[in-house]
């Protein structure tokens, strides 16, 4: 087929207007296609023209990787879950890629190959002894370990068994290195994700509690590129860092879990944060620097120093120890509440269903009580040395 220079650039609009990608890289899309297109038959040439945009990529050719991830955006999270579903279940994903979406071997073998290697693309991987179907229908533990980041989980009713997928928008450097090297696995009702840490990387973290006068800051050192010379507090207590040269060189890591309903969560970490999305049977949080949002939970459990915690409802229990931080529970309907904190508050509300013990502690820190006035059926206990407690 020969194509006019009015074809080629009507290409290369179809291109940039269907991905999103920029001119350059739908030029280099459109030249590639027309040379397949000008030696190929018409029924060949889309899918000679998928592998060979992801050899090129292979080949580390940086138009191509902006257009695979393009086309990942708009095409492929229908071959993603496939990828997911098929690890997790102990089948061959490159010959479920070929059975559900018809690609050939050799598309499918790249698409496998980007999925599980680029740190710029969602990464899943399962152990490599996995060989049984998993269970469905049923509550799982997401077991998970990351130092830094973000740990996502989303509870969805209609989902079977639980997916995992690590990632981080940097393409080199120790985030990609970490994310590369992270492992997930399914053992029966438990998936584990282990996120290594990464290497010569770090931050440095500010925790400022201000009240009755003065000011105090909490700060926790990693692996900093460049140097930390100076801090000013001015009398608000508002905190200016000075002489501070170089930074972090690495984009957060994500670890992205889907559970089914009734499933647990259980996440160590030293700076990542904890967000959840849909209600969650038991949570339990090991972390140094990690914050905490979630909506309803059965159970919690916090070990942490530094991090603020805040949930729509708890129904069951909840146990917190922390150093620095502030727990708001929007809605308590368990029978045992333990808040212990040493700079920070807590705020709860308790319903008619609450009983038993809730017991808040903090050393500065204000304690605001809900719902707990004249209530036979709570046993409260509550102190704190600077700050209010308000029933």
């Amino acid at each position: 087929m020969q194509f006019t220079d009015e074809m080629r650039d009507e290409l290369a609009r179809d291109f940039a207007t269907e991905y999103g990608v920029s001119e350059h890289v739908a030029v280099m899309a459109t030249s590639l296609f027309i040379t397949l297109a000008s030696s190929l038959p018409e029924a060949q040439v889309q899918d000679e023209f998928q592998k060979a945009v992801l050899q090129t990529v292979a080949h580390g050719e940086s138009w191509a990787g902006e257009f695979v991830q393009a086309m990942f955006d708009k095409q492929l999270p229908g071959y993603r879950a496939t990828y997911q579903r098929a690890i997790t279940s102990g089948q061959d994903p490159q010959g479920e890629l070929v059975r559900a979406h018809g690609l050939p071997a050799e598309a499918a073998a790249e698409v496998v190959t980007l999925l599980t290697g680029q740190a710029g693309v969602s990464t899943t991987k399962a152990g490599a002894d996995q060989q049984q179907e998993a269970p469905s229908g049923r509550p799982y533990l997401a077991d998970i370990t990351c130092r830094d980041g973000v740990v996502k989980v989303t509870v969805d009713p209609r989902a079977t068994i639980p997916t995992a997928t690590v990632r981080t928008d940097d393409k080199t450097g120790p985030a990609a290195d970490a994310v590369r090297r992270s492992t997930v696995s399914l053992d029966g009702d438990r998936l584990t994700v282990n996120v290594p840490d990464m290497e010569g990387a770090g931050g440095v973290t500010q925790f400022i509690n201000t009240g009755r006068g003065r000011t105090t800051v909490f700060q926790s050192a990693g692996v900093v590129y460049g140097n930390l010379t100076g801090v000013t507090i001015d009398g608000n207590g508002n905190m200016t860092i000075g002489g501070v040269s170089g930074g972090i060189a690495s984009s957060p890591i994500e670890v992205l879990v889907t559970l089914p309903a009734g499933s647990g969560v259980k996440v160590e970490s030293h700076n990542a944060n904890l967000e959840v999305d849909g209600p969650l049977a038991a949570l339990r949080m090991d972390t140094h620097n990690g914050h905490v949002r979630a909506g309803v939970v059965g159970q919690v459990q916090i070990d942490g120093h530094n991090g603020h915690y805040t949930f729509e409802a708890i129904q069951t229990s909840v146990e917190i120890d922390s150093h620095n931080g502030h727990t708001v529970i929007g809605s308590y309907s368990g029978g045992n509440a333990r808040v212990i904190t040493h700079n920070g508050g807590l705020q709860l509300s308790a319903t008619p269903r609450a009983t038993g013990r809730i017991e808040a502690r903090s050393h500065n820190g204000s304690i605001y009580l809900r719902g707990t006035q004249g209530r036979g059926d709570l046993d409260v206990r509550t102190s704190t040395r600077n700050g209010s407690v308000i029933k």
